[in-house]
């Protein structure tokens, strides 16, 4: 045993007993001290001083958490003795890629609940990002799965030079941004967490033949999962844009989901449309792997546009899936790359799926400081008596969320003038004024939304619009009877 003089205390390390292979920052030993008999203490190589130097800052500001979900750092710095630098961690039982060496593939339920509890461990250390997350970094401590080497990540706010950590990134997990040298986000991690997630329902990562350019072009390989709303969750996860991957918080609210409400039996509607938005998802990613080559700093906002509308031309195919199949006599009334139309009875169904003049430059949604990327529309049309209900579909981040994501919103005129009919709104500004908050106006008021409609959501837009477009085919559509609508189906006058 070799003693070793740091900070907080004394320790031996055993060089002849390694836990697992020598990282690129170190080696790992197993430990002890007088107080603990089971540690283990990394010893880092001097090599990769600055990094290293990175490593020590960043175990000296975790041990002085307390985390529930990240392997505890015990002490940290430079022994007394040599010179050398080292960390000294509690020691876990097994590594999640030893788990999954014994085990193989897991299925849904086992895998959401590891997953569930890395994801815990991100949202724990939400100033930091981790940038190697991986099968051997996450450690079975005191029943939990953990986090554990911190050795490359850094704090969300500090600029880290590309060139110090180039040569240190996992090539099966690490993100396409990873790849071209570019600045690591929390949505790195998220995407590492997607390569964890594909591997536990798999038994092996989803590229593996030349990682550098299928992490950054190609589609997520098929594969088979006994639970739709996991596979959508590693599709969204793998998405090739940052900006397009949901948070770390969105992630854990599914997960939560999952682990709380079990899907239903095959075969009944739920299941089905589950799998539906895993199909969504999947189409989504293999799109977006398209469209990675418009990934510059100019086109960005462009090819987060196109992704939407892509989208949104996805949840028009299954929307359109479900309504022929629930009525034989509905047929498609016109269809072009612009917009569909349905049609069944007097009724007429229209929703516009793409067009490069539906695209928002930034800041234009000023008072209500929602980001609007890309706008559409969507409408049902009764000819007896005539009415027609419509709204607009926001792809936007709003305030207070990290995401992306498909939003509608039906407007009404100001009380007194008219009917209340909810109808879209094109207009920017007064869409903006619309969903400002303590702001007097005179423009429309919203009278339903705004709604997410996208992934998770995709099942209550689809019932809201078959619900009226059945009522508008046989004349039963009428104005509201009071707005804001508050539940669905809405009170009609």
């Amino acid at each position: 045993m070799i003693a070793i003089k740091l900070p907080r205390g004394e320790f031996e390390y055993d060089e002849s007993a390694p836990l697992g292979k020598a990282g690129g920052f170190g080696q790992v030993f197993a430990g002890r001290s007088a107080a603990n008999p089971r540690l283990a203490i990394k010893k880092l190589h001097l090599s990769a001083a600055d990094a290293a130097h990175r490593e020590l800052r960043i175990a000296d500001e975790l041990a002085a958490r307390d985390l529930k979900y990240v392997v505890p750092i015990i002490d940290s710095g430079e022994d007394a003795l040599s010179g050398d630098y080292f960390v000294v961690m509690a020691r876990a039982d097994e590594s999640l890629h030893d788990f999954l060496q014994k085990n193989g593939k897991l299925n849904a339920s086992v895998a959401g609940e590891i997953l569930l509890q890395i994801v815990n461990g991100l949202i724990e250390v939400g100033d930091l990002v981790h940038r190697d997350l991986k099968p051997q970094n996450v450690l079975l401590h005191e029943g939990s799965w953990k986090i554990a080497d911190f050795g490359i990540a850094r704090f969300v706010e500090e600029s880290t030079s590309a060139k110090t950590l180039k040569g240190f990134l996992s090539p099966l997990y690490a993100a396409p941004e990873q790849w071209r040298q570019e600045h690591a986000t929390k949505a790195t991690d998220v995407y590492a967490l997607g390569c964890i997630a594909y591997c536990l329902v798999t038994g092996h990562p989803p590229f593996t033949t030349n990682p550098n350019d299928e992490h950054q072009h190609s589609a997520v390989p098929a594969f088979e999962c006994d639970e739709n709303r996991l596979r959508s969750v590693i599709q969204m996860a793998l998405r090739k844009l940052p900006e397009s991957r949901p948070s770390a918080e969105r992630v854990r609210q599914i997960l939560e989901q999952i682990a709380t409400t079990p899907m239903v039996s095959a075969g009944s509607a739920a299941s089905e449309l589950a799998a539906v938005g895993a199909q969504i998802a999947e189409a989504q990613t293999r799109e977006q792997a398209q469209l990675e080559a418009l990934r510059t700093a100019k086109l960005t906002r462009d090819a987060q546009a196109q992704d939407a509308f892509q989208r949104l031309g996805v949840m028009q195919k299954n929307l359109w899936k479900a309504i022929s199949q629930a009525a034989p006599a509905a047929r498609v009334k016109s269809q072009d790359a612009i917009s569909v139309e349905y049609e069944l009875g007097s009724a007429t169904f229209r929703l516009q799926v793409g067009g490069s003049a539906h695209a928002v430059q930034p800041g234009v949604f000023r008072e209500s400081k929602w980001d609007v990327i890309a706008f559409s529309q969507i409408a049902v049309e009764q000819q007896q008596p005539n009415l027609t209900w419509s709204a607009t579909l926001w792809f936007a981040r709003l305030p207070g969320t990290n995401d992306y994501r498909w939003y509608e919103v039906s407007y009404i005129e100001p009380f007194g003038t008219g009917l209340l009919i909810p109808s879209a709104e094109l207009n920017l500004r007064e869409a903006d004024l619309a969903v400002a908050t303590g702001i007097m106006h005179t423009a429309k008021a919203v009278a339903f939304g705004p709604q997410a409609i996208d992934d998770e959501d995709e099942s209550s837009f689809q019932e809201r619009w078959i619900w009226l477009f059945a009522k508008a085919a046989v004349g039963q559509l009428r104005s509201l009877s009071t707005s804001p609508i508050r539940g669905w189906p809405p009170p009609l006058a």
